[in-house]
């Protein structure tokens, strides 16, 4: 996933653009540290992705773990540790917040040792609450907000697709957690527009049937060896979501 994430910042303009009128930061890259000027909104919206993608992650690793796939899970519990915390730690110290990265390696560790315990699922619960907490750093109306939610679904979708083609190999899924990661993430963003699915803006209902037509792509837990999905066909949702915010 990390060679994928640099191509984000470029969609993530857009929401610098739209949410605040000065000019945007410079976009973060995945293997620097995230720059920790007073809150934009293009650091909010690549704080808000990063924290997406850590979710995402979460959410199919604790999937796996209750189908007993406990080696499939592990690189899920992981990769929040080793690619994305390290963009999120300088924000959550600008902005006064909790630092959860012990949280995170601890989670890892009883995935590996206890999977089927109270110990983890209890360990799990706490994780997900800090990762929420995070969230509450950026400020309320801008996470309530359709601009906001919709260029955030938009590049959730978009990182959904890199790792979806990277799953497929010669027409067949030849990478179960490329093609894992691609579900935990339109999963998440499943979860995401639940909050707005009574909005009247036609944007977002554009948004909420496309994200539930990439959902039925990665359906299965444990796909059949020929995808439900070309990737062509995967990348032209996340392509339609991004039209959907260039007028946004």
């Amino acid at each position: 996933m990390k060679k994928r994430l640099a191509v984000l910042p470029v969609l993530l303009i857009a929401v610098a653009l739209s949410a605040c009128s000065r000019p945007a930061a410079a976009p973060a890259h995945k293997d620097m540290a995230m720059e920790t000027p007073p809150s934009s909104g293009q650091e909010d919206a690549d704080f808000g992705l990063r924290l997406a993608l850590l979710e995402g992650h979460l959410v199919i690793g604790r999937e796996l773990i209750d189908a007993h796939q406990t080696q499939n899970a592990l690189p899920h519990f992981g990769h929040p540790v080793r690619e994305l915390y390290g963009d999120l730690s300088p924000v959550i110290e600008a902005r006064h917040g909790v630092q959860f990265r012990t949280d995170l390696v601890v989670l890892e560790s009883t995935a590996g040792l206890q999977p089927d315990s109270d110990t983890f699922r209890t360990r799990f619960a706490t994780a997900l609450t800090r990762v929420h907490d995070a969230r509450a750093l950026i400020p309320a109306p801008m996470r309530a907000s359709d601009d906001y939610t919709l260029h955030l679904v938009s590049d959730i979708a978009t990182t959904a697709s890199q790792e979806y083609r990277s799953a497929i190999i010669a027409g067949k899924i030849g990478s179960l957690v490329e093609y894992h990661d691609a579900r935990g993430f339109i999963s998440y963003a499943t979860l995401l527009l639940k909050d707005h699915a009574a909005s009247d803006n036609p944007k977002m209902k554009e948004a909420i049937a496309a994200i539930a037509r990439l959902q039925v792509m990665v359906a299965a837990l444990d796909p059949p060896t020929t995808p439900a999905a070309t990737d062509a066909q995967f990348e032209a949702e996340a392509a339609r979501l991004r039209d959907l915010v260039k007028t946004s």
